[in-house]
């Protein structure tokens, strides 16, 4: 994460069909997560770059990625932070919403028995809302 935690970043493999895809469409983008424990989930929305400047590299490099990539042997594709095949995707969150599970899995599902029951929507999650405005207000007092 970066800008206090607004922005999301995430290694990857240059050479990959998901950096291709995001060179030729780069526009807006979206990753989801959700914790089937919790029932909590975030979605984030904003504009991917992919970067392969080997300072921001260097920067977030971890050396399990060699795992990932594996040592080819030619001294130059080794899973290092030298690797050509490293490379960085950042995500500029511009928008965020995210649910806060208000009970634990055995409340849910009784809530969902009663909501189904009574023909209403269950009431599981608190669902909330970050504008560009206030992360941009966050990256602002937290950068």
């Amino acid at each position: 994460m970066e800008n206090g935690g607004v922005d999301l970043i995430f290694h990857t493999n240059l050479f990959s069909s998901k950096t291709l895809d995001l060179s030729v469409h780069p526009a807006q983008v979206n990753m989801s997560f959700y914790d089937p424990v919790s029932g909590g989930w975030a979605s984030v929305s904003g504009v991917a770059s992919i970067i392969a400047d080997p300072a921001t590299v260097e920067k977030y490099y971890s050396p399990a990625l060699s795992a990932w990539l594996g040592d080819l042997g030619d001294g130059v594709h080794d899973g290092s932070p030298s690797d050509p095949r490293i490379g960085v995707i950042k995500l500029e969150a511009r928008l965020a919403t995210y649910a806060v599970a208000r009970r634990g899995a055995i409340g849910r599902a009784v809530e969902t028995v009663r909501s189904v029951a009574g023909g209403d929507v269950p009431a599981v999650n608190s669902i909330r809302e970050l504008s560009s405005e206030e992360l941009q207000e966050w990256r602002r007092t937290h950068s």
